[in-house]
């Protein structure tokens, strides 16, 4: 049986990722880029904002500042996450059976530290991870497996050892190119678009069962 879970947060943790796509919606609308955030998320969900907005921008030929885009993103979702934060169904009961497990655990997000410190702490989750891995500690985001990576060496575990828990494509990507298994938290089964052949539609589907069958 694997040894270790890490787990993406902004939609398998925290209900956030809709909270990034509507900040991300509203920052471009400003240079008349309007992509809605459904299709955001559909895209770009993993990704490090500050890249794609980059690549978005730059393409629409606009004048811009990125890091004070970035600044201003990330105080925003800071300020949402002080007002509320909804948890995935059924991540207060994985995250005891990974204890009663006796596995490791780790966080593997796009977010930075600060908003995942924030997001942790409200679901009082914070503690119960031996690392949290974020964007601004590795050089390349998803698709790339840099922060996947990252989390498996610091809670000391091979990356055969461990197994990704991810909702979205891009982070599906990142755990293939780290030789990482993967559990796809998806809306609907969908074997050839999701880049996992195992694929959930509830957290409450991993079992101790289902967690010997990877």
């Amino acid at each position: 049986m694997i040894k270790a879970i890490i787990f993406d947060m902004d939609g398998v943790i925290s209900d956030t990722q809709k909270l990034h796509a509507r900040v991300e919606s509203e920052l471009l609308s400003r240079f008349d880029i309007h992509i809605a955030p459904d299709e955001i998320s559909q895209r770009y969900s993993g990704v490090k904002t500050k890249e794609f907005v980059y690549d978005l921008l730059t393409a629409k030929g606009v004048e811009f500042d990125i890091n004070a885009l970035m600044i201003e993103k990330w105080q925003k979702m800071e300020e949402l996450a002080s007002q509320t934060v909804d948890p995935i169904d059924g991540i207060f009961e994985l995250i005891d059976l990974c204890k009663t497990l006796n596995l490791k655990t780790a966080v593997g997000t796009a977010s930075n530290f600060n908003y995942a410190t924030k997001v942790l702490k409200s679901l009082n989750l914070f503690d119960q991870f031996d690392f949290i891995a974020t964007s601004d500690m590795v050089k390349a985001g998803k698709p790339e497996p840099d922060i996947f990576l990252l989390a498996a060496d610091k809670i000391g575990m091979l990356p055969a050892d461990c197994v990704v828990i991810e909702d979205g494509i891009n982070g599906m990507i990142a755990a293939n190119r780290a030789n990482i298994k993967c559990i796809g938290l998806v809306k609907n089964i969908d074997i050839e678009k999701y880049p996992t052949k195992n694929q959930i539609l509830s957290l409450k589907e991993i079992t101790k069962e289902y967690l010997l069958t990877l």
